[in-house]
């Protein structure tokens, strides 16, 4: 998701300087203004960046954890996406309680989610339990994305791209550490080794909950669900261009595994930086000229993304195939997020976060699921033409513009 960079080291004196001069000229307001910007939504991104680093230490490792474990590979794809499944069940409610309760009470269930998972996925040792704390990561998952975008975009109004693409930013700073830190950690000292650090990520999260800023409230919130059939079309296209992702996440470091390829961490790292370099951009991009481009533009640099994963595993294809899928992901998602944003107002805009976050949750599990039935008889490279398929079907709906939209 210039001025990107805000001093960490005397913002005091440069208010300060800011207010002195305020007489010399626009410019000196405008730094001020920029200055009361960037300052929340720092607050807002070091605590999604920290809370999710404890859900993706566990993101690329569970799937092998759970194999340990004894589970068949074509259940390992259903109970990685398990999470997603239900995180949806949650959204659907979710919406209407962002528009009327606000963001913050829900970060901190989601930090604490995150806690009570990873302590019992360190406890119970065991296949089952292991899934259903999976879910109970879902919900947090659940909470937390939705929560902090609409957070952003309340607090930025005017600039709601940039607002969404820097707190997008700092999640995508956890997503490249996250997975082959999280491998690592599970090769070298098992179970406790991953699950205790996420454990202290949850719990540093929780704390870092008390920084973050209230936010306006809304004088009113939509009544019902608040759904806007306008935003159809996005919702469609966010889910199908993720269910490739799922399938990756369940499978390809069962792959690599298996023929003593790489580290899979390497292409989800590749994949997060190639979001974290595009998030801020593209949201810029998007308040001035619009969503349609970056959505069409991450489709087309995605799919050969997908492609490159069917070649003979190296380090050099697996940096390739996450860069080209996290730049296409940082286009297409910001576009997704900062669209809606621009489609709903502070009475519904919760619910367009919830729902589109669904639907993207939804695609994991669908995604994940599915391949779990064609690993068997066609291979990794089943997976792939699955998750290539759908990205291609996400494009006709990235294309419906309603009249009204930018």
């Amino acid at each position: 998701m210039s001025g990107s960079r805000v001093p960490g080291i005397g913002r005091g004196a440069v208010y300060t300087a800011v207010v002195k001069s305020a007489h010399d000229g626009g410019d000196s307001t405008r730094v001020a203004q920029l200055n009361g910007e960037w300052r929340p939504l720092i607050l807002i991104g070091g605590m999604l960046g920290v809370t999710q680093l404890g859900y993706y230490l566990t993101a690329s490792a569970l799937p092998l954890y759970l194999r340990d474990l004894g589970a068949a590979q074509n259940r390992i794809g259903f109970e990685v996406g398990l999470g997603n499944i239900v995180g949806v069940l949650v959204m659907l409610a979710l919406g209407p309680a962002l528009n009327r309760h606000g963001a913050k009470i829900f970060l901190r269930s989601a930090a604490l989610l995150y806690f009570l998972a990873a302590a019992g996925m360190l406890i119970f040792r065991e296949e089952l339990p292991v899934a259903a704390f999976r879910g109970l990561q879902g919900i947090g998952s659940a909470l937390i994305l939705p929560a902090s975008m609409t957070l952003a975009a309340r607090l930025v109004p005017e600039r709601q791209g940039m607002a969404m693409g820097a707190v997008g930013t700092l999640n995508a700073l956890s997503l490249a550490a996250g997975p082959p830190i999280g491998l690592v950690l599970y090769a070298r000292y098992g179970g406790t080794g991953l699950f205790v650090p996420a454990l202290l990520a949850a719990a540093l999260g929780l704390v870092s909950v008390l920084f973050v800023p209230r936010g306006p409230s809304s004088s009113a919130s939509a009544r019902g669900f608040g759904f806007d059939s306008a935003w159809s079309g996005l919702i469609a296209a966010n889910g199908l261009a993720a269910i490739y992702f799922g399938g990756i996440v369940a499978y390809l470091p069962l792959h690599l595994r298996a023929l003593h390829g790489p580290n899979a961490g390497i292409f989800f790292t590749a994949d997060a930086i190639g979001v974290l370099l595009l998030r801020i951009p593209t949201g810029v991009l998007v308040d001035r000229r619009g969503a349609l481009l970056p959505m069409v533009l991450g489709l087309t640099i995605t799919l050969p993304g997908i492609g490159i994963l069917a070649l003979p595993p190296s380090i050099i294809t697996l940096v390739l195939s996450g860069a080209m899928t996290g730049i296409g992901a940082g286009l297409f998602i910001t576009g997704i997020y900062t669209d809606l944003a621009i489609r709903s107002s502070d009475e519904n805009r919760g619910t367009a976060m919830s729902m589109s976050s669904a639907g993207f949750g939804a695609a994991i599990f669908v995604g994940s699921a599915i391949s779990g039935l064609l690993i068997g008889p066609g291979g990794f490279n089943a997976v792939l033409v699955f998750g290539a398929v759908t990205c291609l079907l996400a494009l006709p709906f990235a294309l419906l513009r309603p009249a009204e939209s930018t």
